[in-house]
């Protein structure tokens, strides 16, 4: 990486911090350009080299944490067979981590939300889970299998969402709790969903 590309990072990171801090007292559509530029310590037209409009640096920032929430569920074993109570505890832990690194963000997107983000996040986790699913439990896709999992990544979008919203809870009691639930639903399938996702004979 060389001084321009690290200058350009640094930019952005400080124009996203100041449009996160305005959002948490005021709408996106109340911010303007200016107000950012002045919070970050940055020239209108050094943002305009970067951005066209407030809308995409807000779309970039929005972007960066679906992708960091998206990699936090990769899976840290390769199949089933792998798994073991220390595992889990280390997705569990993998996943609180990206959660925290975006927890600001997400906080500031469930103010006022009508239901839209929640929806956004449920069908994020819903994708991420069946990929993983697929060749971890080397099952075939199937209409049961996908409303298993809605079940699962609705109940983990509101786990994520409570947790981004309790800040009394911290890090450590969230990796706790949801460790434990993994345990109980991440060693198998359901036995009619195994049976439903075996190819035909």
């Amino acid at each position: 990486m060389n001084f321009t590309d690290l200058r350009i990072i640094k930019t952005q990171e400080r124009l996203q911090n100041a449009l996160l801090e305005l959002l948490s007292t005021k709408e996106l559509k109340t911010i303007t350009v200016k107000e950012i530029c002045t919070l970050a310590g940055i020239s209108r037209n050094a943002f305009y080299q970067h951005y066209r409009y407030k809308e995409d640096l807000y779309d970039q920032m929005v972007a960066q944490a679906t992708e960091r929430i998206r990699d936090s569920l990769t899976p840290v074993v390769s199949d089933v067979s792998r798994i073991r109570e220390n595992t889990v505890i280390t997705y569990s832990k993998r996943i609180i981590n990206g959660i925290s690194e975006v927890r600001k963000l997400i906080y500031v997107m469930l103010k006022g939300d009508d239901g839209v983000f929640l929806r956004q996040l449920t069908n994020l986790v819903f994708a991420q889970l069946l990929a993983n699913a697929l060749p971890f439990f080397d099952v075939n896709d199937s209409k049961e299998l996908r409303l298993y999992y809605e079940f699962l990544s609705a109940g983990m979008a509101a786990f994520i969402i409570k947790w981004v919203s309790e800040e009394d809870v911290s890090e450590e009691k969230a990796v706790a709790l949801l460790a434990e639930i993994l345990l109980r639903i991440s060693t198998k399938l359901p036995k009619q969903l195994r049976q439903s996702s075996e190819p035909a004979k």
